[in-house]
């Protein structure tokens, strides 16, 4: 019985170091090679702070689009963006299909879109809609905005694309919730 029960622990502690094995050989690997070849969705799954914008792409049928050859560039918003909306704003995201699809829709442009190429002025989202781009020439240099969003997590380039995290949910023409546009897309 005791031979048995130090074979036993003999095993997990072999498993254990082949594991560790396993895992320094992926940490080894450079981190760009393990991601840029994932498409955008892909990529959006991975990120664990971009479960809610994830799950509003799956329940608006957009899977096939954001997996699409592009080059799209997406401004997802993270988990803490949906959670500045109000309930009656996320609530009516979920339940109109359309007006969810439209407004996922005004986070993503046409082409590969870099923070660095990123001038004052606007970009054509595929809803159609607006985003204002604003540069300041500061010291330090001030990041730059998108709709009034922030970058969070810049310029994660994928198969498809580009994945960039901003801090808002773009709303309407160049502005986010926390803009206040004068005529909101989404009831607050």
């Amino acid at each position: 019985m005791v031979q048995f029960s130090a074979s036993v622990n003999q095993t997990k502690i072999w498993a254990r170091s082949m594991a560790w094995v396993f895992v320094a050989g992926l940490l080894s690997l450079p981190a760009q090679a393990k991601l840029d070849d994932k498409d955008l969705f892909d990529r959006m799954v991975l990120d664990p702070t971009l479960k809610t914008f994830t799950k509003l792409i799956v329940k608006a049928g957009m899977v096939e689009a954001v997996k699409a050859d592009g080059p799209f560039t997406v401004f997802a918003p993270n988990d803490a963006a949906f959670a500045k909306l109000s309930p009656q704003t996320l609530e009516a995201l979920k339940k109109d299909k359309a007006l969810l699809r439209k407004t996922l829709n005004l986070h993503i442009v046409s082409g590969k879109v870099l923070t660095k190429d990123l001038k004052t002025g606007t970009l054509k989202t595929l809803s159609g809609g607006v985003l204002q781009v604003t540069l300041k020439v500061s010291v330090p240099p001030v990041p730059p905005t998108i709709g009034g969003a922030k970058f969070v997590t810049p310029d994660a380039e994928c198969s498809n694309g580009v994945l960039q995290v901003v801090d808002a949910v773009l709303i309407a023409a160049g502005k986010s919730e926390k803009g206040s546009p004068t005529k909101p897309l989404l009831p607050h």
